[in-house]
């Protein structure tokens, strides 16, 4: 998978994109509450793994499909999707697919896929 990198899933054999999808692409281990952590590029986080307990000043979604911070989100393209207040309980995984997240406290495991 390593000659793959940031081409985008359909630049891989089936059995590498499967494994991808899974965050084999690796992780970002991660308490910085000052910057916005980004997945690479062509990529996502595909799952969230929370080491300490977690609150999120944003988790942007890649599309309306996953759950990410918009606030007072009443339609159905946005889900009521807010993480404001939510603390995510360390040892919790969330899987999904986002672009990118502030921590406003904890650590994370960000998988890549």
């Amino acid at each position: 998978m390593a000659g793959h990198k940031g081409r985008g899933l359909h630049s891989y054999t089936v059995q590498e994109a499967q494994n991808a999808t899974m965050g084999q692409a690796g992780a970002i281990l991660t308490n910085d509450t000052s910057n916005d952590i980004d997945a690479p590029s062509n990529q996502v986080f595909v799952a969230l793994q929370m080491v300490e307990d977690v609150t999120f000043t944003t988790l942007t979604q890649e599309d309306n499909k996953w759950f990410g911070s918009a606030t007072g989100a009443t339609d159905i393209d946005s889900n009521g999707d807010s993480t404001s207040g939510i603390t995510f309980p360390a040892g919790m995984t969330i899987y999904g697919r986002w672009t990118k997240f502030n921590l406003a406290g904890g650590s994370i495991i960000a998988y890549i896929g």
